[in-house]
């Protein structure tokens, strides 16, 4: 799983260059085509608009969703990627949780 966050947070890091101009719905979809591209995900990641948020489910526990969280996070902030539109953040879930996040994060602003 180590690989993979180290992957996910270079792939960030390398498409934040590309979403500085752009608003932060497209910035939200571009996020999940990455965290789809992964392959770490147990169904496809979800944007919403109303909510603000970018919903991700991950075969993973809450320590280890927390981790991927902030990771993310801080290399969006590093890159100067921000999210200004609304109250933006990054909701983890596992196909195990019910419905519920094991992880949620702000996206910086």
């Amino acid at each position: 799983m180590l690989v993979k966050i180290i992957f996910l947070s270079l792939v960030i890091s390398f498409l934040s260059n590309s979403v500085l101009a752009e608003d932060s719905i497209d910035k939200a979809f571009k996020l999940c085509a990455v965290f789809d591209g992964t392959g770490l995900l147990s169904e496809k990641c979800k944007v919403s608009g109303s909510n603000f948020s970018v919903d991700v489910s991950i075969d993973t526990s809450s320590k280890e969703a927390i981790q991927i969280c902030k990771q993310i996070v801080g290399m969006l902030a590093k890159d100067k990627v921000y999210f200004d539109d609304g109250d933006w953040k990054i909701r983890i879930y596992s196909p195990f949780s019910n419905g519920k996040t094991i992880a949620n994060c702000n996206l910086p602003s």
